[in-house]
C-alpha cells in the first residue's frame, strides 16, 4: 500500500517563487516593493508613536486614566505589530523555499507537510486528536506517535512564534517605553495572541475541540483561512488580517477555476476526514485505507 508521499505535491500547488508556477489571473499578486516599504515604514511610525505616548503617560503616576490608556496603547501596539510580523514570517519564511537549514525546516513543515500532505483543501477538517509532524522526522507524512514527541513538537511551534514576539515586540516595549503598565499590557496581549495562533488554528482543522468555534469571528477567520489553503499566496494573515488588507493579499471568495478543482468552503466543512496511520505514524491517503486492517491505527490511538 502506498503512503502519502512527501516528495510529490499536487500539480497546482500555489506558493514559492513566481517562476515556479504560471501566473493565474485570479490569484493574489505579490505586493510591490514600494507598497511593502510604505506599509512597514508606516507601521514602524505608528508603533513609535505609541511608545512615545507610553513614555508620556508614565509621567502621570497614580492616574487611573493614564493607566487605562497605557493598557489600551499596549494592546493596540501588540496587535498592530503582530499582524505585520505574522504576515512577513508566514509569507517569506513558511511559504517560501530557501537553502538556509532552519528556515527550510519551517517551509517544509508548513507549506509542504501542513498544506499539501496533511491538510489539502479536500481534507481541510479531520477527526482528532490533534496531530503534528515532529521536526526530526525524515518524512513529512509521519506524525508524532508518543506524548513526549507531540509535546516537544508543540513546544517548538510555540518557541518559533515566541522568538519573533520576544525580539520584535516584547524587547522594545520593555526597553524603550519606560512604562511598566504599557510593557505588561504588551506582554499579556502577546501571550493571548500566541495562544490563539496555535489553539484557534487547531480548532479550525479539528472541529469540536474548542468553544471558540461558536463565535462569529472564528467562523469568519475559518473561511478566511480556508481560502489560504487553496491559494497560499492569499490571506497570509491567519489571526489578524490587517496585514493582508494593507498589503493587498486579502481575498474574500474563491474563483470558479479553483472551485472546479477544490471543494467550496461549505463543502470542505461538511466533509470530516478520519485519518489513518501505520504503527510508525505514517499517514495513509484516505482512498488507500482498507475497510479493516489490523496493521493500521486511527487518529484516536496513534499516540501511545
Amino acid at each position: 500500500m502506498d503512503r502519502a508521499s512527501d516528495k510529490v505535491l499536487p500539480a497546482e500547488v500555489p506558493g514559492g517563487s513566481p517562476t515556479e508556477r504560471p501566473a493565474l489571473c485570479y490569484r493574489v499578486a505579490e505586493p510591490s516593493a514600494i507598497r511593502v516599504l510604505v506599509v512597514f515604514v508606516g507601521t514602524t511610525a505608528a508603533l513609535a508613536s505609541l511608545v512615545m505616548l507610553s513614555r508620556w503617560l508614565a509621567r502621570a503616576t497614580g492616574s487611573v486614566a493614564a493607566g487605562l490608556t497605557s493598557i489600551a496603547a499596549g494592546a493596540v501596539a501588540t496587535l498592530l505589530a503582530a499582524s505585520i510580523i505574522e504576515w512577513a514570517v508566514h509569507r517569506w519564511i513558511m511559504h517560501r523555499p530557501t537553502r538556509l537549514p532552519l528556515l527550510r525546516l519551517a517551509y517544509e513543515h508548513h507549506h509542504r507537510a501542513h498544506h499539501w500532505i496533511n491538510f489539502p483543501p479536500d481534507q481541510y477538517i479531520q477527526a482528532g486528536p490533534v496531530q503534528y509532524v515532529p521536526l526530526w522526522t525524515g518524512r513529512l507524512d509521519r506524525v508524532a506517535t508518543s506524548r513526549l514527541a507531540w509535546a516537544v513538537t508543540v513546544g517548538a511551534h510555540l518557541a518559533f512564534y515566541a522568538l519573533f514576539a520576544a525580539v520584535l515586540v516584547l524587547a522594545p516595549a520593555w526597553m524603550w517605553s519606560g512604562n511598566m503598565v504599557f510593557a505588561w499590557s504588551v506582554t499579556a496581549t502577546s501571550i493571548v495572541v500566541l495562544f490563539l495562533f496555535i489553539h484557534a488554528h487547531d480548532a479550525m482543522h479539528y472541529p469540536g475541540m474548542s468553544p471558540i468555534e461558536r463565535l462569529r469571528w472564528f467562523k469568519w477567520l475559518d473561511h478566511h483561512h480556508y481560502i489560504h489553503h487553496v491559494d497560499t499566496g492569499a490571506n497570509t494573515n491567519f489571526l489578524l488580517p490587517l496585514g493582508d488588507l494593507l498589503l493587498g493579499t486579502l481575498r474574500r471568495e474563491l474563483a470558479m477555476e479553483e472551485l472546479r478543482r477544490w471543494p467550496s468552503y461549505e463543502q470542505a466543512r461538511a466533509r470530516l476526514v478520519t485519518p489513518s496511520f501505520t504503527p510508525d505514524g505514517t499517514r495513509l491517503r484516505e482512498a488507500e485505507v482498507p475497510a479493516r486492517s489490523s496493521s493500521l491505527v486511527t487518529a484516536s490511538n496513534v499516540r501511545a
